[in-house]
């Protein structure tokens, strides 16, 4: 897009985007082309956002939309200050546009002496001084652009989800799923930066040419990662576990990719292993790998689990956003020379599947020396379910509390590739150690997207989609355990 197609203008979520980098708000105007596409789940959780809006007009019986085009701010600002001659008293949707700043409000409101600005966030309830910044900020900006409209803003409030509320299955209340933060004074404090940086993100928009900015940590999960950092593939802010204020010192020294670091230069063991791998080109194989997999008894179970977190409770008895889990998959292996043996749960939709996962899982835990899995995850949510009185799970949680090895701690502690990039998950390993196994092509390749697949399956109308989301959950769920089983066997390779 060019600077002519559009006014100068910055919006609340375009503030927000470039808060931390103002590259990636001029790439977001004028090379969207280079942005990531959002994936499936990116997009629910923009819908459930929408719903949750939506929710929150219950709060406000007086409320009255702004009826406008999604997109014609002009006109939408034109109707609100139009309906706010008339002496609107709550509105949704109100739209402000002055200064090159423009604000779409999801709910303006009179108080005793002012306007009440409230937000409605998809997050959850915290106190005031715990909440994100960026979601204060996104609040900040708007009571800065209305202010400059000449409205008095009395205060400036989040509306955000209550994850302790337990739902009974009825209908979803408002008043009892959301909850009002008061972030006033922490909207007034920033005030004089929401001034400076909305008058540098304005002047970026003027450019012809991308910014120079200087990457870090925070650019790991950006939209335009592979864009930014295509002249530097092995940038110190691929080593493991470092810290923004780590990757600024070793900068500070003059270098800027794992392959400048000097041998001498200090560093904690993790990191002095990865760049001696990157400079090297060579895997670091560590002396204790056999003993750390010597823990693995046999019969050995390899298992994974999947969960969903949806906004909107799904079965009686939860919150929202807790974790539910829905699928297992696992492979027993009796032997050393055995064939693993598949076993796998998917919960069909028609009731709580917690009761059905454990007992299933049981059956097959119960035959196993050692529990195998990636992380300690595993063991969290079965925590969690005993907690909540589904039966079973406290035999499961004394199983896995004796009798669980942790694959990710042995590749993490013994094991190093310079194509793991300092990260050590399933989907990183896999292909470097069994290079004929990978997670391309697959429909459902990670955890987030199993969730949403799961959710969408319960959803859709269509039983061809129903059936191809299912589908895709079972062979993504067991290529999981397969892939620890496979991985075991690598690794087992280096310790003869």
């Amino acid at each position: 897009m060019s600077k002519l197609d559009r006014p100068n203008r910055i919006t609340k979520s375009e503030f927000i985007r470039g808060l931390d980098c103002e590259r990636r708000l001029w790439l977001d105007r004028f090379r969207a082309d280079l942005r990531q596409p959002l994936s499936p789940p990116i997009r629910e959780r923009m819908e459930v956002g929408s719903a949750i809006g939506k929710l929150a007009h219950q709060l406000y019986p007086d409320g009255v939309l702004v009826p406008t085009t999604y997109g014609d701010h002009d006109a939408g600002a034109a109707l609100t200050q139009e309906m706010l001659d008339e002496g609107a008293s709550c509105l949704f949707e109100a739209t402000f546009i002055v200064g090159g700043h423009l604000a779409r409000v999801d709910v303006l409101s009179k108080g005793e002496s002012g306007w009440i600005l409230d937000e409605v966030k998809s997050s959850s309830v915290k106190e005031p001084d715990k909440i994100d910044d960026d979601k204060v900020f996104d609040l900040a900006f708007q009571v800065f652009t209305l202010r400059k409209a000449g409205l008095d803003i009395e205060k400036a409030r989040l509306v955000l989800v209550d994850t302790s509320w337990v739902w009974d299955g009825g209908g979803y209340d408002a008043n009892s799923m959301l909850g009002v933060v008061d972030v006033t004074e922490r909207c007034e404090h920033l005030q004089p930066q929401v001034a400076d940086r909305a008058a540098l993100l304005l002047a970026t928009l003027e450019s012809d040419s991308e910014p120079k900015v200087e990457t870090n940590t925070h650019c790991k999960k950006c939209d335009y990662f592979d864009h930014c950092h295509r002249e530097r593939p092995y940038d110190v802010i691929h080593l493991p576990r470092i810290s923004a204020d780590a990757v600024r010192k070793i900068r500070a020294e003059g270098y800027w990719s794992i392959d400048e670091i000097p041998e001498d230069f200090k560093l904690t063991e993790p990191r002095r292993r990865m760049r001696d791998v990157v400079v090297s080109g060579n895997p670091h194989i560590g002396d204790g790998i056999g003993e750390a997999l010597g823990a693995i008894q046999y019969p050995a179970f390899y298992v994974d689990y999947e969960t969903s977190n949806p906004a909107f409770p799904t079965y009686p008895g939860t919150r929202p956003y807790q974790q539910t889990c829905f699928q297992w998959s696992g492979h027993l292996v009796e032997t050393p020379e055995s064939e693993p043996v598949h076993f796998e749960f998917l919960a069909d939709g028609s009731g709580d599947p917690r009761a059905e996962f454990c007992r299933s899982l049981w059956e097959v835990v119960a035959r196993s020396q050692s529990i195998v899995y990636y992380t300690h995850f595993e063991l969290t949510q079965v925590r969690a379910m005993e907690r909540d009185g589904i039966p079973l799970a406290s035999d499961l949680v004394k199983a896995l509390e004796e009798r669980t090895v942790d694959l990710e701690k042995i590749v993490r502690e013994h094991l190093c590739y310079r194509e793991f990039m300092g990260r050590t998950s399933l989907k990183v390993v896999l292909p470097v150690l069994v290079p004929t196994m990978s997670y391309k092509e697959m429909l459902i390749a990670d955890g987030n997207a199993a969730g949403w697949g799961f959710r969408r399956m319960l959803s859709t109308d269509d039983p061809d989609e129903r059936e191809t989301l299912r589908q895709a959950l079972l062979d993504y769920c067991r290529q999981d355990t397969l892939a620890m089983v496979e991985i075991h066997r690598a690794l087992a390779k280096f310790s003869v």
